[in-house]
């Protein structure tokens, strides 16, 4: 598997015992995955010394070039002969030190908030405190805001740039902040939620502005903030540097894949406290050579 990894090659083509594996792997189901990752979350949360901690969630994508991937894998724009991918929903920390905390799978007819609700359940369960939470556009949602409001979690989400916020930002020379009323459909019923927009102008850009959905103060500063989420998305390069590649179209195999390889991204973390200059694509190999000389 890892030589998969630091190769970026199929399973099946590095190992003839590729079937073999996967039949193994499909005798567990998706809680033997999750509590297997969180017993080396956990591991690596105690070595990181993580206490108070800033966290992203966002959705990332393996393109699937099968025909068999049913409801288990979502449609996506065309891209690089595909409409199709597996696709994850993560969270992770950004600050003080990246660590990604775990991944779900995300399906055709999911909903996107009750996937949330369960990665910051979790997220609650383990040794940190939360001080806020990140999301980008697609995270705008209505349930989701009255969740974190509930819950009493700080959260900033980057709003998509719609009528009310033009009305809003025409309100604003440079920093304001509106009482935004939000409506949503649950359970064939409607329901409202109040959150707090705040606009800034981008001095840098001039005539751009910044529209955030928040409970945190107004402030300049959330602009920075905002930006620690691009963490998550280096993460995601890192990680595709190690994605581990299958022709199996099974979502239990595509999900044990996904998760090892968010694995070796958060040990090879826990190893940059020591060995900092160890490269992603450098900690790989040796851990390979490790494996190897175990087996001999």
């Amino acid at each position: 598997i890892v030589e998969a990894a630091r190769t970026i090659s199929y399973v099946e083509t590095v190992s003839n015992k590729a079937d073999t594996l996967h039949r193994h792997i499909k005798q567990n189901n998706e809680q033997d995955l999750k509590k297997a990752f969180e017993f080396n979350t956990r591991k690596a949360i105690g070595r990181m010394g993580l206490g108070r901690v800033t966290l992203a969630v966002d959705t990332t994508q393996e393109l699937y070039y099968g025909k068999n991937g049913k409801l288990n894998v979502r449609q996506k724009k065309f891209e690089k002969g595909t409409d199709e991918a597996f696709t994850y929903v993560v969270l992770s920390v950004v600050k003080p030190k990246p660590l990604p905390l775990m991944a779900l799978p995300y399906k055709q007819g999911d909903d996107l908030t009750t996937l949330v609700k369960e990665l910051l359940s979790y997220a609650r369960s383990l040794p940190i405190t939360i001080q806020c939470v990140l999301f980008d556009r697609g995270f705008y949602i209505g349930e989701l805001i009255d969740y974190l409001t509930s819950e009493k979690i700080r959260y900033l989400i980057f709003v998509p740039e719609n009528k009310a916020m033009k009305r809003y930002i025409s309100q604003t020379d440079n920093i304001a902040s509106f009482n935004h009323v939000m409506k949503y459909n649950k359970r064939k019923g409607y329901w409202k939620v109040q959150t707090k927009i705040v606009v800034i102008k981008d001095l840098i850009r001039n005539k751009d502005y910044w529209c955030f959905a928040t409970n945190l103060r107004q402030s300049l500063y959330l602009i920075s903030k905002y930006k620690q989420r691009w963490q998550i998305e280096t993460d995601f390069r890192v990680h595709d540097e190690g994605r581990i590649k299958s022709k199996s179209n099974e979502l239990i195999v595509r999900y044990f894949y996904f998760l090892t390889s968010l694995i070796l991204v958060a040990n090879w973390e826990v190893n940059r406290i020591a060995h900092p200059e160890i490269c992603f694509k450098k900690y790989l190999k040796f851990v390979q050579e490790q494996s190897e000389k175990e087996i001999t």
